[in-house]
Parts: C-alpha cells; sequence; structure tokens
C-alpha cells in the first residue's frame, strides 16, 4: 500500500499574509519567495516524518489548478472570478481566444520545484481544464498539458479531475482520446475529486488509457470500484473539505478492504488539501501515513 498527497497544499499564515503584503506594496517579492521556502521546507518534511512514497510540493506557487498554465498558453485567458464547485473558493475560469492553444513556456522551477527525493506532480485534467472554454479536452492535452509532461521530471503525474462527475451524462469518449495524447512518458493516474465516481466506473471509467484511477470515497461506495483491476487505485480517503481528524486504524482497515478487491492502493486525501488550515492538513497528513505503517504491519 502507498500513501501521497496530490492537490494544492494550504500555504501558511505567514504566507498567505506576505502575499497579501505584497498586493498592497508592503513587502518585496523576494521576501514572499522566502516564506513559500519555508513552507515547502516543512511541507517535505512532513511528508518524509509520514513516510509518504512519493513526494509533491504541494503547488505553494498556483493560485489555482489552471492559472500558472493559463498564463503561459498562447490563446487563452484569465476569466472571471468563479466559484469553485460549492465550496467558498473562487477562481479565474480559463477562457480561449480563438480555436489553438499552445503553452509558450513550459512552467519552471518556480511552479514545479526541485525535490530531493522521488516526486510526482498534479496538473489538471485536460476534461477539467477544458470547461467553459469552447475547445475540446483534446486540444487541450496537444496544446497545452502534452508539452508540460514532455518537461516534466517524476515518477507520477495526477490528473486532478473535479468537474467529470458532476457534469450531465458524462461521456468519456473525449477523455480518453485527449489522454491517449498524452501517453509515453511519466505514468498517468486521473483523480476524480470531490464527487462520485460511481456512474463514471459504469461508463467506463478504470478502461481509460490512465496508470491509475482516482476515487473520492467519501462520495463513492467501494463496491462500485471494479474487482479485480490492475491500475493503482487512489483511494480518497483523508477528507479534504473536513477539519475532522480521521482515524489512521479506521483508515488501514478500509484500505485493507480496498486491497481485497484491486491489485494496487494509494491512500491520498479525496482532494486539495487547501481546504483545510495548514495545521489540519499536516496532522492529516501524519494520519495517512500511520495508516499505510500500520497496514504494513499487519501486512508483515
Amino acid at each position: 500500500m502507498e500513501a501521497f498527497v496530490p492537490g494544492i497544499y494550504p500555504r501558511s499564515e505567514a504566507l498567505v499574509q506576505a502575499t497579501r503584503d505584497l498586493d498592497r506594496g508592503r513587502t518585496t517579492a523576494e521576501a514572499v519567495e522566502a516564506k513559500r521556502a519555508q513552507d515547502l521546507e516543512r511541507l517535505v518534511e512532513v511528508q518524509r516524518e509520514a513516510g509518504l512514497d512519493l513526494l509533491t510540493d504541494g503547488m505553494l506557487s498556483w493560485q489555482d489548478l489552471f492559472r500558472p498554465l493559463v498564463e503561459a498558453t498562447d490563446g487563452l485567458k484569465t476569466g472571471a472570478l468563479t466559484r469553485f464547485l460549492d465550496t467558498n473558493t473562487f477562481y479565474r475560469a480559463p477562457q480561449a481566444e480563438g480555436h489553438a492553444v499552445r503553452l509558450t513556456q513550459p512552467l519552471d522551477e518556480r511552479y514545479v520545484a526541485p525535490l530531493p527525493a522521488a516526486r510526482f506532480v498534479t496538473l489538471p485534467s485536460p476534461y477539467a481544464f477544458s470547461v467553459g472554454t469552447g475547445l475540446t479536452p483534446g486540444a487541450i492535452a496537444e496544446g497545452v498539458l502534452k508539452p508540460q509532461l514532455e518537461q516534466v521530471d517524476a515518477e507520477l503525474v495526477v490528473l486532478s479531475e473535479p468537474f467529470l462527475a458532476r457534469a450531465e451524462r458524462p461521456t468519456l469518449d473525449d477523455l480518453a482520446a485527449a489522454l491517449e495524447r498524452l501517453t509515453g512518458g511519466p505514468r498517468l493516474a486521473l483523480q476524480i475529486t470531490f464527487g462520485d465516481a460511481g456512474p463514471l466506473v459504469e461508463r467506463g471509467l478504470f478502461e481509460l488509457p490512465v496508470d491509475g484511477v482516482g476515487v473520492d470515497f467519501y462520495a463513492t461506495a467501494a463496491t462500485a470500484v471494479p474487482e479485480g483491476t490492475d491500475k493503482l487505485l487512489l483511494a480518497g480517503v483523508l477528507d479534504a473539505r473536513n477539519s475532522l481528524l480521521e482515524d489512521p486504524l479506521e483508515l488501514a482497515s478500509f484500505g485493507s478492504q480496498l486491497e481485497q478487491r484491486v491489485e494496487r492502493v494509494a491512500l491520498v486525501p479525496n482532494g486539495d488539501l487547501q481546504y483545510v488550515s495548514e495545521a489540519i492538513a499536516r496532522e492529516k497528513v501524519l494520519r495517512l501515513g500511520r495508516a499505510k505503517a500500520q497496514r504494513a504491519e499487519e501486512a508483515a
């Protein structure tokens, strides 16, 4: 059993305040970057303490799931503030300027920070990125995500998908074609965040051309996962939208049940931990690590 933490990690109060001060001209960009470096150091430390299998930089420089890629792409622009799902947070929804998009410069170390051990990267899924733009997931995959993936040094890339589970009568054909264009590089996992993946499973979610599939088990029944799949199951067992702390023994027990259905399981949050405070997120990560250790002891 593996464990790691995809998505955007919460920033410390010090970093949030420094960012606000920069917007108001009260501090310097260098001071903000120093705070961000401190946050990254603490995040790496907690992941190592928890014994996670792959490290993340927590996307600490990302304003939202899309903005850095939008700003680096010809043919895209940031649009109006849009509520993210049913949360109290907002993001600048991507908008298209024409019918063609091209990533002009892959994101540098500010957005994909170097790490001292095996790492993974989170990027938006081509379907999520295309929502509201009028572009196809294939166009986003070919013009934006593929050139970014070609520059990524990672053991795994998690494609975050917050919208598909909430779409009316979703079809997976366009997404499957888009994902085909992204194969040949790092291993890929498609994570369905904050939603019931059951209907998508019935439509062939586990047949998509990816190495792993993520499921939010706070919204999806465990029995929805097809038995015997050889894909890595990213099991969303930490509730990223709730400050209540999970019991590591219960997480380990649930992970054990999943291992009876599928070959490979990775314990993860069910979405971005940015919706809880840094202190809560840190404790959730540590409990995730304890759950993995508990399962390893039971299996020994």
